[in-house]
């Protein structure tokens, strides 16, 4: 079983490691945090140093990483980060809880986090970074662009597509057929029956 480190502590790493450990795939490192945040433990599992030690965690042998950095307005954080350790040679995985449901011909970028109970159904894709939480739908042929955040409980009809950096709120419905432009944010709860671009 490979090592991964993760890149962020807070509450959606707490999801992605609950995944991990479903998942069976990997064994957890601990987590690396920003300059100056304080040591701190998630089950048994630790800030064992900063993101600028990054480097370092790497030629001591661990090849896989990935962002916990929650959305939560942060697209241009998510995205350095998933460039720095690249730059630096690490392997991204998706990490898929094992209670989501995924069609046979999903596609899929890299470093995606889709929590439980999520569904994207058939021919859909997904961009680079993205997170889909809790019991998110993306329907039949829907596009989602990269780093974007599809949160808990929203809906995306058949056929939609959104550009980069979107987030789509809990509980959020977008109607079949329409397209939202990058970096376009859709509040909690709202209704979009119209294009937004």
């Amino acid at each position: 079983m490979d090592d991964i480190i993760l890149i962020g502590f807070g509450g959606h790493a707490k999801s992605v490691v609950d995944s991990i450990e479903r998942q069976g795939l990997y064994r957890i490192a601990g987590f690396t945090e920003r300059e100056g945040f304080t040591e701190q433990t998630y089950k048994h599992y630790k800030v064992i140093g900063t993101d600028a030690d990054l480097p370092h965690l790497y030629e001591q042998g661990i090849r896989h990483a990935f962002v916990t950095v929650g959305y939560m307005g942060r697209s241009e954080v998510r995205r350095k980060l998933y460039e720095e350790i690249k730059k630096i040679g690490f392997a991204v995985p998706n990490i898929i809880d094992d209670t989501a449901v995924l069609a046979g011909d999903v596609k899929l970028g890299e470093g995606i986090f889709v929590g439980k109970r999520a569904v994207v159904n058939a021919n859909a894709s997904i961009g680079d970074m993205c997170i889909i939480n809790t019991a998110a739908v993306l329907e039949h042929d829907c596009e989602i662009g990269g780093f974007s955040h599809v949160a808990v409980g929203a809906v995306l009809c058949g056929g939609c597509k959104t550009g980069k950096s979107v987030f789509i709120g809990a509980n959020a419905t977008v109607v079949q057929q329409l397209e939202i432009a990058d970096n376009s944010f859709i509040k909690a709860g709202q209704v979009v029956a119209s294009s937004m671009i």
